[in-house]
């Protein structure tokens, strides 16, 4: 039951990670990476390009440019919900499978985003390889494509192709390229038309390949260019001010490198000069203090940076939900579940759908002896709003307790199949399901 207890403070993007994934400790999910790219379009990057030149310093030699885009992946990729019930159930079944895919959307932005909407983060990737495929040789490196690469790997890294992501971005030479800034094409202005983001997740997969070392070094190199420029920006700015968040974003992603590699006592360090900031959510940084405190069983230290939390607070749902989780914290690690319970069910109501309550919701009901309760809980949620809880994390905890209840444990977790195949979108981690 271990994994149960290590989601209680990893699920669904607003705890601490332990491991590699793509949630970070200020609880900006994989969704926040690419939130950009949600509502992005053609006259959006137009805008970009006319009014927010990038500042970047620009190489200092010029590299050759590819003729063409290299691809790891360039064969459609496929719905694995689709071929588990095909598997299961048989044919007919799969064919109630309607999802939007590469060939059914427009080859654009926006049909990039009805795809993301719908969790296709497959279809994404094969649009994307049809996009970019197409595009001529004068248009391989302006705002549209880098914007469409931002977000190719991020699927890929959200989908775990880790190898595939790292082989092609490695074609863009840590986007050391002449052709990546306004200097190349638009002679009078300066700066780079790379996203900020994309820049991001190039440094850090180094660490979804295993050498954690190598990705903090590059974030140390990106956040030392983000200090140089810090220092030629005008006060109050609102420049600045961006250059100030995408600063803690950089502290925040080593940050979460460090403990996935138990350098905790770094992370924390880090951890609160971010919240000395003026540009952090002090009350969501002084949580994840309080978590990683939690983490380590520092029952006190954990109390005081919650009681920090709350000092910062806001009148609104987000950061009361917030102070009821860290309420709850505090009373998991006194072994008090009863007690987490009662205050998870008060943020239940502050935020409705919020699966990350609902998973430490049946930890504190398993660990108190109520197993069937547990279950009961999830499944009734599910049953509720499908669209709404069917994510991995739950799924693998409800899997687990599955497998503890009934021997019927495998009927159960293929039985959960006819859900996905109406509410899950191709990119579902379907090794959630433990059907293997």
């Amino acid at each position: 039951m271990s994994n149960l207890l290590a989601s209680y403070f990893t699920n669904s993007g607003n705890d601490i990670t332990n491991n590699t994934s793509t949630t970070d400790i200020a609880g900006r999910s994989f969704f926040d990476i690419i939130s950009d790219c949600k509502d992005f379009n053609e006259e959006q990057v137009e805008c970009i390009e006319n009014s927010n030149l990038e500042i970047w310093p620009y190489p200092d030699s010029v590299k050759a440019s590819n003729s063409s885009f290299k691809f790891a992946i360039s064969e459609p990729l496929v719905d694995p919900i689709r071929i588990l019930i095909n598997k299961y159930f048989g044919a007919a079944e799969a064919a109630k499978r309607v999802l939007p895919n590469a060939d059914s959307v427009v080859p654009d932005a926006n049909g990039l985003q009805i795809l993301i909407k719908c969790g296709c983060f497959r279809s994404v990737v094969n649009l994307t390889y049809k996009i970019l495929s197409s595009l001529p040789n004068e248009e391989l490196y302006t705002s549209f494509s880098l914007q469409i690469w931002f977000i190719r790997i991020s699927i890929l890294l959200k989908t775990k192709f880790f190898k595939e992501a790292e082989m092609e971005l490695k074609q863009f030479d840590n986007f050391e390229k002449a052709e990546f800034f306004y200097q190349t094409k638009q002679p009078g202005q300066i700066g780079t038309f790379v996203p900020f983001g994309l820049r991001i997740l190039n440094a850090e997969l180094a660490h979804y390949m295993g050498n954690s070392n190598e990705s903090v070094s590059n974030l140390y190199k990106i956040l030392s260019i983000v200090k140089k420029i810090l220092l030629d920006l005008p006060q109050d700015s609102v420049a600045r001010k961006v250059w100030n968040e995408r600063k803690n974003k950089i502290l925040f992603s080593i940050s979460n490198i460090l403990i996935s590699r138990k350098n905790y006592s770094k992370a924390m360090e880090i951890l609160k000069s971010i919240a000395e900031s003026e540009y952090a959510d002090k009350n969501a940084v002084w949580s994840s203090i309080g978590k990683l405190y939690a983490t380590l069983g520092d029952a006190l230290n954990a109390s005081n940076s919650f009681k920090k939390a709350k000092a910062f607070s806001k009148e609104n749902p987000s950061n009361k939900c917030r102070n009821l989780l860290n309420l709850s914290f505090l009373k998991i690690i006194n072994h008090q579940y009863k007690e987490a319970f009662d205050y998870l069910q008060e943020a239940d109501q502050l935020a409705p759908h919020n699966s990350t309550i609902l998973n430490n919701m049946a930890f504190c009901l398993f660990y108190s002896g109520n197993l069937i309760e547990a279950i009961k809980l999830i499944e009734s949620k599910i049953h509720l709003n499908p669209a709404k809880y069917l994510n991995e994390s739950l799924l693998f905890n409800l899997c687990t307790l599955y497998e503890l209840e009934s021997s019927k444990a495998l009927q159960k977790k293929q039985n959960l199949l006819f859900w996905l195949n109406v509410y899950a979108g191709d990119g579902f981690n379907e090794t959630c399901l433990q059907l293997q």
